[in-house]
């Protein structure tokens, strides 16, 4: 399979967005975007982290989109794991996909479980990408200490991350985050994002069979701690576990020839 280069993120996002154009729902009140490959077969719904849109799987979709039936999605501010369920059986019922591969990254693969608790027959599969159990996993990073968080406002917060990222060396991942934030993640988003990380509880048991479930870890992941990985491995014995050598915190975008043959075998 080819996979799309991360070079040139401005580049390969407006083939992105050429090839698959955004489609739109309002649930409750809360806009949610995606952008859907359409084609016949088994669906998977990719979910971002706390940083960019559905397109921060552009890459995925680049290289895969022409056979598999792949559903980015850019999900509303909002941070209650519950709300966020509920919009997302709103998006798939628009997209008339009874069941899908269900795959999240970071924040994202924490409150998937609780669609999952909620509606386990619209799961095929669930692919939990660099996540923790709740909010103690990242309580010492005092990027997500929640008194910061629910203190500052969320200019404040937008523009403080958006300073680290343009002070972060320059990279393909670099500069696809500062897109992300200087043109394309509003300040509210970005902000109810981190008040769900730091306000997060565990997800009671799931009744999704255990090898339904894939826990997907990086070894040189700088945010999730090692601790935090293996908590999360923990809290679901029978599922399938994989930690990657190489991939950060964005596998999807660091080492995407991995994270698609795991997609393609979850979705099987």
């Amino acid at each position: 399979m080819a996979t799309a280069s991360i070079e040139s993120p401005r580049a390969w996002l407006g083939e992105l967005e050429a090839r698959y154009p955004w489609q739109a729902l309002v649930v409750d009140g809360h806009e949610w975007r995606w952008l859907d490959t359409a084609r016949p077969g088994p669906a998977a719904v990719l979910l971002p982290g706390s940083v960019g849109d559905g397109a921060m799987f552009g890459r995925i979709l680049l290289s895969l989109g022409e056979r598999l039936r792949l559903v980015a999605v850019t999900y509303p501010a909002l941070s209650d794991p519950h709300a966020l369920a509920t919009g997302l059986a709103a998006v798939m019922d628009r997209l008339r996909l009874p069941r899908a591969t269900i795959a999240g990254s970071s924040f994202a693969a924490y409150w998937i479980q609780f669609f999952a608790l909620a509606r386990p027959e619209r799961v095929h599969a669930l692919l939990v990408g660099n996540g923790f159990t709740d909010s103690s996993d990242l309580a010492g990073n005092p990027l997500f200490d929640r008194d910061y968080v629910e203190s500052i406002d969320a200019a404040s917060l937008h523009a403080e991350w958006l300073r680290r990222v343009r002070a972060m060396p320059p990279s393909p991942l670099q500069a696809l985050q500062e897109i992300m934030l200087a043109e394309r993640q509003s300040p509210d988003n970005l902000r109810a994002r981190f008040l769900g990380v730091v306000r997060a509880h565990a997800c009671p048991p799931l009744s999704l069979a255990p090898r339904a479930v894939t826990i997907l870890d990086c070894d040189d992941d700088p945010l999730i701690p090692p601790a935090a990985r293996a908590r999360l491995r923990a809290g679901y014995p029978g599922a399938r576990h994989v930690s990657l050598p190489r991939g950060g915190h964005y596998p999807h975008l660091l080492d995407p020839g991995e994270y698609e043959k795991l997609l393609v075998q979850t979705m099987q």
